[in-house]
């Protein structure tokens, strides 16, 4: 695991670059860092849309005494596209779109419980208190 996060470490910046690059060299530097822009306000305000209707969804299911499962991963997908989406790059650009729209995100949370439940089932996750 460990592994595979430094080779997306040291991955994604280069193939942002080269995306970045290409995309310059088609469109021209101004068009490319208006889209890059553009596609970073878009992003930041649909992040903000989509992460106050799971707030509202949380705080209605919290007074109602339901447990709020489905809604924290959602608000963890948005968040975490949120932060991609800041991030400048098309590579990110698309992965945090994914995240934040619903549709796309649905299919994105089964990979998530997936994931998280193979580190729970496996234990390689470390709990530390205090």
């Amino acid at each position: 695991m460990a592994r595979l996060f430094l080779v997306l470490l040291l991955a994604v910046p280069i193939i942002e670059i080269a995306i970045i690059w290409l995309v310059g060299r088609g469109l021209g530097f101004w068009w490319t860092l208006l889209l890059l822009l553009l596609t970073s306000v878009i992003g930041v305000w649909l992040a903000r849309r989509e992460g106050r209707q799971t707030w509202q969804v949380l705080q209605l299911q919290m007074q109602n005494r339901q447990a709020p499962t489905g809604v924290a991963l959602d608000g963890i997908c948005i968040l975490f596209g949120g932060f991609l989406l800041v991030a400048p790059g098309f590579l990110t650009d698309i992965i945090g779109f994914m995240l934040v729209i619903p549709f796309t995100r649905a299919y994105i949370k089964g990979f998530v419980r997936y994931f998280f439940n193979k580190i729970l089932l496996n234990r390689n996750i470390m709990i530390i208190r205090r």
